[in-house]
């Protein structure tokens, strides 16, 4: 069998790229958030880009929110308390 035949193996689910919808859902924030953090000069959520399209390894969410996590408090927002 060429190479170009044979079959690609399946990928274990956590080596599926992630979409704008599916990480806003994880991080409970809106789609438009989650483009403005992977589009900046310097992104603070890393993707991949396809094209136009942003895909995200769920791997490197997962690091974003261990990352936002570990903040000490003094870099963290304060809410304003109605």
């Amino acid at each position: 069998m060429s190479a170009s035949l044979q079959s690609v193996p399946d990928l274990p689910p956590t080596d599926y790229l992630l979409d704008v919808e599916e990480v806003a859902r994880r991080l409970n924030v809106s789609p438009q958030w989650v483009r403005d953090h992977s589009t900046r000069r310097t992104p603070k959520l890393p993707c991949v880009r396809l094209g136009s399209l942003l895909r995200f390894r769920p791997r490197d969410v997962d690091t974003f929110i261990e990352q936002q996590s570990q903040l000490p408090p003094w870099c963290r927002r304060r809410t304003k308390v109605a």
